[in-house]
């Protein structure tokens, strides 16, 4: 496998991580009372933004 796919699967990995602990934040976040809409909103733009490079980093690793 070349450096640079090796390279492109990590960073998919970490940005898949950060998407999953992004998940977790948003379903507490819906628990905890105390969290504000604008909390919300943001935790599921950031979401969205790291969803969003997953899906760039696979076109990249694809061709």
């Amino acid at each position: 496998m070349p450096v640079s796919e090796v390279s492109v699967n990590s960073r998919i990995e970490a940005l898949r991580a950060k998407h999953h602990a992004l998940s977790k934040e948003v379903d507490d976040a819906y628990k905890n009372l105390s969290t504000t809409d604008f909390q919300l909103s943001q935790l599921k733009k950031q979401k969205l933004v790291v969803k969003e490079n997953i899906e760039n980093e696979e076109k990249r690793r694809a061709g």
